[in-house]
């Protein structure tokens, strides 16, 4: 027995199909329209995410606050609206779909299979007694409709990014620079000095900064396997990545306008000072040297300098004997731009004797950067600039503080400033063995490391006078920063951009369907997807649809057996291969004349066999009792 097909007819009492003007009851525009409507909705928030990520918008404040606070709520929030974004691309897919299979219907007869196809792909949901060939169309539209809500959560979770802002910082200023001087190396003749719980500040660096400024001389080098850090000569925790040039001596101290925000998570300015250049060279016929003199344990540093002024240096130095000596010898020069310090050192540092270092300071421009969360000071030079101390008091009284600090670090037995070169130089030659190069030669080694170790300390000294004008001084002049803040931007580039194409894709097949359909004009009220429309069209077709599918399914000889039943489907009883179709047309399509566009609504199902014209006709009797009964005859052949 062939496949039987049901044709969906109106009866003879249908209901009225014709309003009071003589036209045909149609959708109204917002019945057949609104599910297209939501495109609106997702497509002006596709294009404000585009703008969010074009234009770098971020999210700062109390929402940034409650998104940090609540995240489990944020994210329960994200899914809940992920869903329902796509919830609306889906149904304008399934609705597409449907639309399209409904007008097909008019003009085609299916199978009950691929009528139940047709409901799985118009809802997005899986029927798991299909067979093989529809449910594998059906399964990967179920998996499609899950990818636009997923989109929509990339394209809206709130993740942590920056944005950036103005603030102000307090940075030294040097148009008063009486303060900055050499002070008597005498017990209470010291430099203005103050302590606070920010660290200790003072004039008197050579004196009073020794530990800080030992410190940087013996880590001066790299190993080769990292860049230099160093901490700041202060109590704020923040470290330099690299060279401090002298700046960055508000971090930590004068910008709180910036740190106090919470959201603050860097800043960068721009900051005056000097680019300190060091370059060391053994001078065989170097003039300052050491020698005897008449008191016990007393040694003599003299000799002249490349830039004295009125006669050779002079200082004393005590030991038991010249041999763990390391004395400095600067000059006291005006104007100079170029200073020179000279090294003479006894038998156990001879490795530093007679060498002699030339310090160019250059006032340029610096690129500040802090980093807030790590406590990370990165500064990169910009542009030379105009001289900010004319007077040279500044370099001239830094260069002195190295002639201090050779004294007061020398003792009986041990030199410590010359322990904290030793350190540089050894740390400078680690650097070439981890390089596995030929090692460097104990003179090249010895001049890099002095190099590093006297680039630091003046670099410190700059800092701890920028600091002293800041903190003791009150001496400061204001400077715009630009902050980075910690806010919220909402999904990945990726996920956005995606979210937008999908949109687009989504609403150019919209456009496209509506004018191939002319604004679905051909399509009727009758729908599939209701079961009250199902109900009604089989409840007319009588008794006959179901001895159709009882003969498909027993044939002549009796019932057969069952489709293999797989996964976790039902048993199949059969009836997949009965036919249906929707016959009720505007101008009376396949022979049945005079039923308009919605007259499915009372429609009756008539089965074909074999593919033959089936007559069917209605007839009219009354019962037993008088009530008029429909019947349904059918005829094959």
């Amino acid at each position: 027995m062939g496949p039987r097909q049901f044709t969906f007819l109106p009866t003879f009492d249908r209901r009225p199909t014709e309003c009071k003007h003589g036209r045909t009851y149609e959708y109204s525009h917002w019945t057949r329209y609104n599910t297209f409507y939501g495109l609106s909705l997702t497509t002006a928030l596709s294009i404000v995410l585009l703008a969010a990520d074009r234009y770098q918008w971020r999210a700062t404040g109390t929402f940034f606050v409650l998104a940090n606070r609540f995240p489990a709520t944020v994210a329960l929030t994200v899914q809940l609206l992920a869903a329902f974004f796509g919830l609306i691309h889906v149904a304008v897919i399934c609705r597409l779909i449907n639309f399209a299979l409904r007008i097909r219907l008019r003009n085609a007869s299916v199978t009950l299979d691929i009528l139940r196809t047709w409901v799985d792909l118009s809802l997005a949901r899986v029927d798991w007694d299909l067979p093989l060939r529809f449910f594998f169309p059906v399964i990967m539209m179920v998996l499609l409709s899950l990818v636009p809500a997923a989109l929509w959560a990339g394209s809206i979770t709130p993740l942590i990014g920056r944005t950036t802002s103005t603030g102000t910082l307090l940075l030294p200023s040097y148009e008063d620079v009486s303060m900055i001087r050499e002070y008597p190396m005498e017990i209470g003749k010291s430099g203005p000095s103050m302590r606070n719980q920010k660290g200790f500040f003072t004039y008197s660096v050579g004196t009073q900064q020794i530990g800080p400024l030992l410190s940087s001389a013996a880590s001066a080098s790299s190993d080769g396997q990292s860049e230099v850090t160093h901490s700041k000569a202060d109590n704020t925790q923040f470290s330099y990545k690299g060279r401090s040039y002298g700046v960055g001596a508000p971090v930590g101290l004068m910008d709180m306008l910036i740190s106090s925000n919470p959201q603050a998570a860097g800043y960068r300015y721009q900051e005056e000072g000097y680019l300190t250049n060091v370059s060391c060279i053994y001078n065989a016929t170097s003039n300052f040297s050491l020698s005897s003199t008449d008191a016990e344990w007393i040694y003599a540093a003299s000799g002249l300098l490349p830039d004295s002024v009125s006669g050779p240096e002079y200082s004393n130095y005590i030991g038991h004997d010249p041999a763990a000596i390391v004395a400095l010898g600067v000059s006291y020069s005006d104007a100079s731009p170029r200073r020179y310090l000279a090294l003479t050192a006894g038998s156990s540092y001879a490795f530093l004797n007679n060498t002699q270092c030339e310090l160019t300071f250059t006032p340029t421009l610096y690129n500040v950067t802090v980093d807030l969360s790590n406590l990370n000071i990165t500064v990169r030079p910009v542009s030379p600039v105009p001289d900010f101390n004319p007077q040279r008091n500044i370099t001239r009284t830094l260069m002195r503080q190295f002639a201090l600090l050779s004294n007061d670090l020398t003792n009986l037995y041990v030199s410590l400033l010359g322990e904290a070169f030793n350190s540089s130089i050894a740390t400078y030659n680690m650097s070439r063995l981890s390089a596995s190069r030929d090692p460097f030669t104990e003179s090249e080694a010895t001049l890099a490391g002095l190099t590093n170790s006297v680039t630091a300390m003046a670099d410190n000294m700059l800092i701890m006078y920028a600091e002293a004008q800041l903190m003791v001084g009150r001496m400061w002049t204001t400077q715009t920063a630009r902050t980075y803040l910690f806010a919220l931007q909402f999904g990945q580039p990726a996920y956005i951009y995606a979210v937008f194409i999908m949109n687009l894709l989504i609403i150019i097949a919209v456009v496209i369907e509506a004018v191939r359909t002319h604004g679905w004009s051909a399509l009727g009220r009758w729908n599939y997807l209701d079961p009250r429309d199902l109900i009604i069209a089989a409840s007319r077709g009588g008794g006959d649809v179901a001895v159709a599918a009882d003969e498909l399914q027993g044939g002549k000889g009796g019932r057969t057996g069952m489709k293999h039943v797989w996964l976790l489907s039902d048993p199949d009883e059969g009836n997949g291969g009965l036919r249906g179709a929707d016959k009720g047309g505007e101008n009376g399509e396949d022979g049945l004349p005079g039923y308009g566009e919605g007259d499915m609504e009372g429609g009756e199902i008539v089965v074909e066999e074999k593919g033959k014209p089936v007559v069917v006709r209605q007839e009219e009797k009354k019962g037993k009792k008088g009530k008029r009964e429909r019947i349904g005859l059918f005829k094959f052949g």
